[in-house]
C-alpha cells in the first residue's frame, strides 16, 4: 500500500467534502463539519482543497520512524564494504578519465552492494509504513552516492541498459502506468519547458542516426535528455517531510560511505591522486550538513561528526572547482538569508561557518604531521595554488579552455539545432572524445538552441519559483529545508559549469531529482499557506496545516 500518497482519488474527495473530515481507517478517526469549497482531510489521509480550480491533493505523513533497524544494518553493511573495497585497491591512474560508458568495467564492490542491499532497503522501507516504489529508490540514492561511476555502470550483460536506466524505467512504470497511483499535477511551466527539452533530444538523437553519427554515441548522448525524466521521479515521489527526511539521511549516509572507501584508499595507495570522485556528492552533503545546523535540524554531535567527515572528503576529492563552488555556495546561503529576510533558524550562519573553517585549518594543521597525510595535503595545496594563481600554466585549466572554444567552434557551425548527437569530441591532440567538461556548453553545441534554452528557462523558472516562495513563506521555520535544496541544486550547476553533469547517469539522475523534489517542496509550503489563510477552513484543518513537524530534529522525525 502506497501510504506517501493514497489511492481515494476524486471521487473520495467528493464524498468526504460533502460529510465532512474523517481520517484514515485504522487510524483515530474524527468528524468536523465542512462549508463548501473548504481545505480538508479525504479518507485516504490527503489534505485536500476542493475548489472550482479542480481538487488539489496534500499527502498526509504517516508516523513512521526515518531511522531503524534495517537501515542500521544496511549501513553497516555498506561500511564493511567500503572499507575492504578500500583497502584492496591498487593505484588507478586513470579515475579521473572519462570512459566510454560500455568500455568501463566497475569495481566489483559496486555489484556487490547493491545485490545485498536492495532486500535490506526494501525491509526499511517495509517497516518505516512507506511504499516499495519509495523504498526502491532510496534503495537507489543510497547505492550512486556510495559508489557514483562504479554503480551506475553496472549493465545487464551483452546489453547498453545500465542499471540507472533499469530504476528509470521501474519507477517511471510505477508511477504513471501502475493504477490507482495519485499523481500531484505539474505545472504548466515545468511541462511546457521540459516536452520543448525532450522534443530537442529527439531531433537531435534523430539527426545521430540519419547522419554521421555513431549509434553506441547516439544513445550516450541521449543522457542529456533521457535522466530529465528523474524530475518527475521528484516531484511525484517526495511530497510531505517526512520522505523528504529519509531522502536526506539516505543521501548523507551514502556519501560518508563514498568518504570512507575513499579513505581507505589512500591508507592504501597514498600516491594517488584523488581517492574521491567525482567529489560533488561530498560538497553538497557538507553544505546540507553546514545548512541544518544552522537551522537547528540535526543535532550538535552528529553535525559535527558529519561535518569532520565530510570536509575529510572535500580533501580526499582534490578538485579546485569543488573548493571554488563551496564558497559560492556558502556566501549564497549568507546573501539569501540577508536579500529575503528569511526567519529560520535561530543560530547564524556566519557563527557555524566560522566554527567549521577552523575545523578545516585544525584538519590540515594536524594533517602535514603524517608523512603520507603531509604528501598528500602538499599535493592539494600546490594543485589548488595552479588553479587559481598560475592558471596560465596549468594544464587542466589550458585543457578547458581549448576545449569551450573548439565547442564554441561547432555551435557557431549550427546555432539552432547544434551538431547532433553521436558525433565524437575529437580536436588537436586529443582524440578520446574528452567532450567540453562544461554540460551547459555541451547541450549548447550538441542540441543548439532550441534545446539550450528550454534548459535555461527551467532552471530559470525552478530558480524563479524556489526564491519566490522562500519571500513568501519566511515565516515558516520549514522554509529552511525548500533554503538547503536551493543551495544544492546551485552546487550542482557550479559543479555543471567546469565539470560533465547531465553527460552522467551518477550525476544527471541526482541533479534532476533534487530539482524535482525542491518544486515539490515549493508546491506543498504554498498549500499549507492557504490552508492556513483559507476564509472556509475549518480550525482542525489549519491546526493539521501549522503543527505537522517540520522543526524537530532529523533523529527525533517520524
Amino acid at each position: 500500500m502506497d501510504h506517501s500518497r493514497g489511492t481515494g482519488g476524486r471521487r473520495a474527495v467528493g464524498k468526504f467534502a460533502r460529510c465532512g473530515l474523517i481520517f484514515r481507517p485504522g487510524l483515530h478517526k474524527r468528524t468536523v463539519p465542512l462549508r463548501h469549497g473548504a481545505p480538508h482531510l479525504s479518507e485516504n489521509g490527503v489534505l485536500a482543497l476542493d475548489d472550482r480550480a479542480g481538487v488539489v491533493l496534500i499527502p498526509r505523513q504517516i508516523r513512521g520512524r526515518v531511522i531503524n533497524i534495517w537501515l542500521v544494518l544496511t549501513v553497516a553493511l555498506g561500511a564493511v564494504i567500503a572499507v575492504g573495497d578500500g583497502l584492496t585497491r591498487a593505484p588507478n591512474f586513470e579515475l579521473e578519465s572519462s570512459p566510454q560508458p560500455l568500455g568501463y568495467e566497475p569495481y566489483h564492490a559496486a555489484l556487490l552492494l547493491a545485490g545485498l542491499t536492495l532486500p535490506l532497503m526494501l525491509a526499511y522501507a517495509r517497516r518505516a509504513r512507506v511504499s516499495f516504489t519509495e523504498g526502491f529508490f532510496l534503495w537507489f540514492i543510497f547505492c550512486t552516492t556510495t559508489y557514483t561511476r562504479d554503480f551506475s555502470y553496472l549493465r545487464l550483460p551483452g546489453t547498453p541498459l545500465f542499471v540507472t536506466d533499469i530504476v528509470l524505467v521501474v519507477l517511471l512504470s510505477s508511477l504513471y502506468i501502475l493504477p490507482r497511483a495519485q499523481k500531484s499535477k505539474q505545472p504548466l511551466a515545468l511541462n511546457i519547458f521540459l516536452m520543448l527539452f525532450v522534443a530537442a533530444g529527439l531531433v537531435s538523437a534523430a539527426r545521430g542516426f540519419w547522419g554521421n553519427g555513431e549509434p553506441t554515441l547516439v544513445l550516450r548522448d541521449s543522457a542529456l535528455v533521457v535522466y530529465a525524466f528523474f524530475l518527475l521521479i521528484g516531484y511525484q515521489l517526495f511530497r510531505n517531510w517526512s520522505s523528504l527526511r529519509r531522502l536526506a539521511v539516505c543521501f548523507l549516509l551514502g556519501t560518508a560511505l563514498n568518504v570512507l572507501n575513499g579513505a581507505a584508499w589512500f591508507v592504501a595507495a597514498p600516491e594517488q591522486r584523488r581517492f574521491v570522485f567525482p567529489g560533488i556528492y561530498v560538497l553538497v552533503a557538507l553544505a546540507v550538513v553546514l545548512m541544518m545546523m544552522a537551522n537547528r535540524l540535526i543535532r550538535k554531535k552528529v553535525a559535527w561528526a558529519l561535518a569532520v567527515v565530510f570536509f575529510v572528503g572535500l580533501l580526499l576529492a582534490n578538485a579546485r572547482s569543488l573548493f571554488l563552488s563551496l564558497a559560492i555556495v556558502l556566501l549564497s546561503a549568507l546573501l539569501l538569508r540577508g536579500l529575503l529576510r528569511v526567519k529560520v533558524g535561530s543560530v547564524p550562519l556566519i557563527r557555524v561557518l566560522a566554527s567549521v573553517g577552523l575545523l578545516g585549518c585544525a584538519l590540515v594543521f594536524l594533517s602535514v604531521h603524517v608523512k603520507a597525510e603531509r604528501d598528500f595535503t602538499t599535493r592539494v595545496v600546490e594543485e589548488l595554488e595552479s588553479g587559481t594563481l598560475h592558471v596560465g600554466e596549468d594544464p587542466t585549466w589550458q585543457f578547458r579552455l581549448v576545449a569551450w572554444k573548439e565547442a564554441w567552434r561547432r555551435f557557431e557551425k549550427s546555432p539552432l539545432a547544434g551538431e547532433g548527437f553521436g558525433v565524437p569530441f575529437n580536436f588537436g591532440i586529443w582524440d578520446n572524445d574528452a567532450r567540453p567538461h562544461n554540460t551547459f556548453l555541451t547541450v549548447l553545441y550538441k542540441m543548439g538552441l532550441i534545446g539550450f534554452l528550454p534548459l535555461f528557462g527551467l532552471l530559470g523558472y525552478f530558480f524563479w519559483r524556489g526564491l519566490e516562495c522562500m519571500h513568501a513563506n519566511s515565516e515558516n521555520r520549514r522554509v529552511a529545508f525548500l533554503q538547503i535544496g536551493i543551495l544544492a541544486q546551485l552546487a550542482l550547476c557550479l559543479f555543471g559549469s567546469a565539470n560533465l553533469l547531465l553527460e552522467s547517469p551518477y550525476l544527471a539522475s541526482l541533479f534532476w531529482t533534487v530539482m524535482g523534489v525542491d518544486l515539490a517542496m515549493i508546491r506543498r509550503l504554498d498549500l499549507e499557506k492557504l490552508l492556513r489563510n483559507h476564509t472556509a477552513c475549518s480550525r482542525t484543518n489549519r491546526a493539521l496545516a501549522e503543527n505537522e513537524p517540520g522543526g524537530q530534529q532529523l533523529q527525533h522525525s517520524p
